[in-house]
């Protein structure tokens, strides 16, 4: 559970690979793919917070993605899953804009996704 501002934040685990996102007692988000899904962070972008969430999902091809929950808008946000596989996640802001860089497994330089107005893109 984490305050975000006016708003609680709650990750409940249901049951084997079931858990769900809620905000303010009102579900956002059901995964039911992961072995774990972790709370990694809330970040505070001008009126607004966004949750970073870590997905363990145990493949061997790529363990481990990312989702963003954007909370202080009309209704919460929910991004899609991103990520290079890698759980060596780095996060930084700029104004309204958040950026998470990870490396790449296979090498070579980090991969890095920008979230700004409730959208996630590949910017490396």
């Amino acid at each position: 559970m984490a305050a975000l501002g006016n708003t609680v934040l709650t990750v409940t685990d249901i049951g084997p690979k079931h858990t769900q996102v809620l905000v303010d007692d009102t579900p956002v988000f059901d995964d039911k793919e992961s072995d774990m899904l972790s709370f990694v962070g809330a970040y505070s972008m001008k009126d607004r917070w966004v949750a970073l969430f870590q997905s363990d999902t145990g493949a061997k091809d790529c363990p481990t993605r990312f989702r963003i929950v954007e909370v202080g808008g009309a209704k919460p946000l929910v991004s899609y899953p991103f990520g290079s596989c890698s759980d060596a996640a780095q996060v930084t802001i700029d104004g309204d804009t958040l950026t998470v860089s990870m490396p790449v497994p296979a090498g070579g330089s980090d991969a890095a996704w920008t979230y700004s107005k409730g959208r996630i893109a590949r910017s490396r």
